[in-house]
């Protein structure tokens, strides 16, 4: 299939299945411009120089996405054919182009310029449920990315850390600080335990009430400054917790009282005692 135009321009832009020839006064424009032209900021478009073909130089996409702009050719070209495309385009891969060094540097230009707003990185991300201001995954980039008045206001990279770890970051950095340095003393050498610890105690900050500034935290400090606030919810508002759950939460912190496993367990942990039973449960709390 070939798409025939009439007038002599060098930009092509998208026209249902095939391409047009965009309007003259576009025609030796810079790629900056045409982007302008075409209604979108120079952020918001990614632009290939193809080597491959002797007819186009040139492929605008809409940024993550295989979305065509515009092209640009030789300017005597009256037309685009479907095999002049896949030679220009030989060797393109979306996933192999968006490095994560790509994404950052888009994604830090675009918050420097309030140029990438909720709608167009919805649009071409695929997001939904999205509002103008929160947090949203964006499962094509691996990256949470951040919303304030519509705009990209800052992203962190999906590397382990729950939603709640990356939202404490993001908002008190000084207890996520607390919490992982907790998890990376006791667990050296294993990143992913500790992001698990930090994940669940991350949880556990924004579940129990008035979060750092809680009645209970100093009843859960230890090491000179650090604290358990996974615990806190344990001991204090009826969360859940098997004997493997302490353990694990609770790696090279805790001493076993009493038990050899064929009956209860009691293991301390700081001011407290808890007391399990042969299959696990969580039987009795003591200060």
């Amino acid at each position: 299939m070939s798409y025939f135009n009439k007038p002599a321009t060098d930009i092509f832009i998208p026209d249902g299945n095939g391409f047009r020839q965009a309007p003259p006064e576009i025609s030796g424009l810079s790629f900056n411009d045409c982007v302008t032209f075409l209604g979108y900021h120079r952020d918001q478009v990614m632009i290939l120089y193809s080597s491959q073909s002797d007819k186009i130089t040139n492929i605008a996409f809409e940024i993550f996405t295989r979305n065509i702009v515009f092209v640009r050719t030789d300017k005597k070209v009256t037309f685009i054919a479907d095999r002049d495309l896949k030679k220009a385009l030989t060797g393109f891969s979306v996933t192999k182009y968006y490095t994560s060094g790509e994404i950052k540097n888009i994604l830090e230009s675009g918050i420097e310029n309030e140029s990438l707003t909720i709608d167009y990185l919805a649009s071409v991300l695929k997001l939904t449920n999205v509002s103008r201001n929160g947090m949203f995954y964006a499962s094509r980039i691996k990256t949470y990315l951040y919303f304030t008045n519509g705009l990209l206001s800052n992203f962190l990279y999906d590397d382990g850390f729950s939603t709640e770890a990356k939202e404490l970051k993001q908002v008190n950095k000084t207890v996520y600080d607390i919490l992982a340095r907790a998890a990376y003393k006791y667990r050296a050498g294993d990143d992913f335990g500790a992001q698990k610890e930090i994940n669940i105690q991350s949880k556990a900050w924004s579940a129990i009430p008035n979060a750092f500034g809680n009645e209970f935290i100093p009843l859960h400090t230890y090491d000179s400054g650090l604290v358990n606030l996974h615990m806190i919810r344990v001991c204090h508002y009826g969360y859940p917790i098997t004997r493997l759950a302490f353990q694990e939460i609770n790696y090279g912190r805790y001493q076993v009282i009493s038990g050899n496993g064929t009956g209860d367990v009691v293991l301390r942990l700081g001011r407290f005692d808890y007391r399990f039973s042969n299959t696990g449960d969580l039987i009795e709390i003591k200060q």
